[in-house]
């Protein structure tokens, strides 16, 4: 059975909790559709890139420590979309920067919201074709060639966790060509 639609949540009030030049944080009082209060913690991160890099038969990986949680991370070159850039330029900059890679033909998959209820960030998903490489990636990341049938073994196996890029994953192996 169908719910019916809900009205919004009403924000009541908005607090900055901490700002500095890369996220904010602020908490959010709030009405909820059920006339109860409560509270929302909301990150501001930024919006974000995710690159799929392939030749055709392989897909290109990156390994690099990730900080947050304290270990190597297999992942498709991803970043920040900077003020003043398109997400399509931040995309062609990060798998430069971090696979030292250039693409011949680009791709737009789709966006994906990591975690909704309490971060804002968009992360645009972008397929690069036709890759080679031009430079060494930057210092601190490694570039993986796996095929694809690996890529979706490391996928079982728990070895590839960054959201987007299994949401990224996701969209190529089930798009139409």
């Amino acid at each position: 059975m169908k719910n019916k639609a809900s009205v919004p949540i009403k924000t009541v009030k908005i607090k900055r909790i901490y700002k500095n030049p890369w996220l904010s944080l602020e908490e959010h009082r709030v009405i909820t559709p059920d006339n109860k209060r409560g509270v929302y913690g909301v990150l501001d991160y930024g919006d974000g890139v995710s690159v799929l890099a392939t030749d055709g038969n392989n897909v290109y990986l990156i390994k690099e420590y990730k900080y947050a949680i304290k270990k190597f991370s297999f992942l498709l070159p991803s970043g920040s979309v900077n003020k003043n850039e398109t997400p399509l330029a931040s995309a062609k900059k990060e798998l430069l920067e971090e696979a030292g890679l250039k693409a011949g033909k680009w791709t737009f998959l789709g966006t994906t919201h990591p975690f909704p209820t309490n971060i804002t960030t968009t992360v645009y998903l972008y397929l690069a074709r036709d890759v080679k490489q031009v430079q060494q990636p930057e210092v601190g990341v490694s570039l993986y060639k796996f095929s694809i049938s690996k890529v979706k073994k490391m996928i079982d196996q728990n070895k590839i966790t960054h959201s987007g890029s299994l949401i990224c994953l996701l969209k190529y192996f089930y798009r139409k060509k």
